[in-house]
């Protein structure tokens, strides 16, 4: 006998969303999509953190691409909200909410549902946050070399007397 629980007996493998006051039930997307979806996030936040370009993701996933995503990630849904004649953003930030909820999980659809599908304002503690550099010019003056000259005089002859 396995230590375990079957998932199905505590794990909810889906998720609902209020659109016009109906819920929608969106159901978790196959292991295989899953991983597919994860994969654009990750190169989609490459090139917003400018660590990957604009063209690794259009090579990763078109415009059209993305829209066929849309019915494979709301599932029975998709079909659904098209009879009720939801509006497209309205679908766009579902299925985007579901993305991100199937990939990063609840907290993170939430948060962005809740927005509005607008990104998140930073944190207190983030804007308060020392701002880091990554390269350029130093704003510092360099230390003047110390090779020879000096501005300090030597005492004169009747001073050096007049010390010892």
């Amino acid at each position: 006998m396995s230590a375990f629980k079957d998932l199905d007996q505590f794990l909810d493998d889906s998720l609902v969303l209020p659109i016009n006051g109906k819920d929608y039930r969106i159901p978790a997307v196959s292991a295989q999509l899953g991983l597919k979806l994860q994969r654009i996030l990750e190169v989609t936040e490459d090139a917003q953190n400018n660590r990957a370009s604009d063209e690794d993701v259009q090579e990763l996933i078109s415009d059209a691409e993305e829209l066929e995503l849309y019915p494979d990630v709301l599932g029975d849904a998709y079909d659904e909200m098209l009879s009720d004649g939801i509006s497209y953003p309205r679908l766009r930030l579902a299925a985007i909410t579901a993305i991100l909820w199937n990939v990063h999980g609840e907290d993170m659809a939430a948060e962005f549902w809740a927005a509005g599908g607008k990104a998140p304002e930073p944190n207190r503690a983030q804007r308060r946050a020392p701002k880091t550099r990554t390269g350029g010019a130093s704003t510092t003056k360099r230390p003047a070399s110390g090779s020879g000259t000096s501005t300090r005089r030597k005492p004169s002859g009747s001073a050096r007397k007049a010390a010892g």
